[in-house]
């Protein structure tokens, strides 16, 4: 057999070795490349678990003001439809509440980035200029359209927090695409 191998070897020309090279240099290019990208989709998978969380704290948000409970972080607290034309009533904007829930002793201060370890953890947009939005949460207004599909947009900073307030969260992948979580309303 070893006499069949080196006749082998004997027979094959440049060209074959180089072939063979080659070829075996795309398979651990494409096993690399592979492995990469089951390591990127297994952390975009795990921030839409941490979104739906998010979503489940919003839901019981809601809860909470029907009960009249306290919340916590107040900043998070909407305010009525009709006590926004109320002079002298304290109106939450959403870059409070936004930053009470990732700040320190919030509920979602153990949340980072999974997919830039410096990168954003929640932005207005996903923008393929801006390197650090991917693997961030993009939080976006709704706006219901009775004729067609609801009107989106980013949630501004200012943005104030009014009962019925419809957004949507959903999160930056690797390719600055939008990949959508859920929705929910304060």
């Amino acid at each position: 057999m070893g006499k069949n191998i080196q006749s082998l070897f004997r027979e094959m020309s440049v060209s074959d070795f180089f072939f063979i090279v080659v070829a075996i240099a795309n398979v651990i290019l494409l096993t690399y490349l592979g492995y990469g990208n089951y390591q990127n989709a297994d952390k975009v998978a795990a921030t839409q678990d941490r979104g739906e969380a998010i979503i489940t704290w919003f839901s019981e948000l809601a809860g909470k003001l029907e009960a009249n409970e306290p919340i916590q972080p107040a900043a998070c607290r909407p305010n009525d439809e009709d006590s926004k034309f109320i002079k002298g009533a304290k109106v939450n904007h959403w870059k409070d509440c936004v930053e009470a829930l990732f700040a320190a002793k919030g509920p979602f201060e153990s949340y980072t980035n999974l997919l830039k370890s410096d990168g954003l953890v929640y932005s207005m947009k996903c923008n393929r200029k801006d390197l650090l939005t991917s693997g961030s949460f993009i939080f976006e207004k709704m706006t219901i359209n009775p004729a067609g599909p609801p009107g989106i947009s980013p949630l501004e900073p200012g943005e104030k927090l009014i009962s019925g307030l419809n957004i949507r969260l959903s999160v930056c992948d690797t390719g600055y695409y939008l990949v959508k979580i859920g929705e929910f309303k304060l």
